[in-house]
């Protein structure tokens, strides 16, 4: 039986994207974006996460405000809250993140 889970989304970031690494040394990111729905409406926040190289060219160069196209897979993910409630969080585990936005000179990373 086939399957398919992929999505694709352009929109804003709403902060910097901060790298973690995992205890086996992994390095993630996660960051969330504003897709815009309409004239009215009021903007869809997705929370995406980015793994290994993907996620440290991401916080390289990926800055609050900036546009991007986002495509990945769905995911659900249980975790207990500060009350010890059961949650699901849904995310996008990112396979392609790309920058819309020009990119300046001034936009480059400090290499000190």
């Amino acid at each position: 039986m086939a399957t398919l889970n992929q999505c694709s989304f352009i929109g804003r970031l709403g902060k910097d994207p901060e790298l973690t690494v995992t205890s086996d040394g992994k390095p993630y990111t996660k960051f969330s974006i504003a897709v815009d729905q309409g004239k009215d409406q009021k903007p869809l926040w997705l929370n995406i996460v980015c793994w290994e190289k993907l996620a440290e060219t991401i916080e390289k160069y990926a800055k609050k405000g900036m546009q991007v196209f986002v495509q990945g897979r769905l995911q659900l993910r249980s975790y207990k809250d500060k009350k010890d409630v059961e949650r699901q969080a849904v995310e996008i585990v990112a396979t392609i993140v790309q920058i819309l936005d020009k990119f300046t000179p001034s936009d480059e990373p400090d290499n000190a």
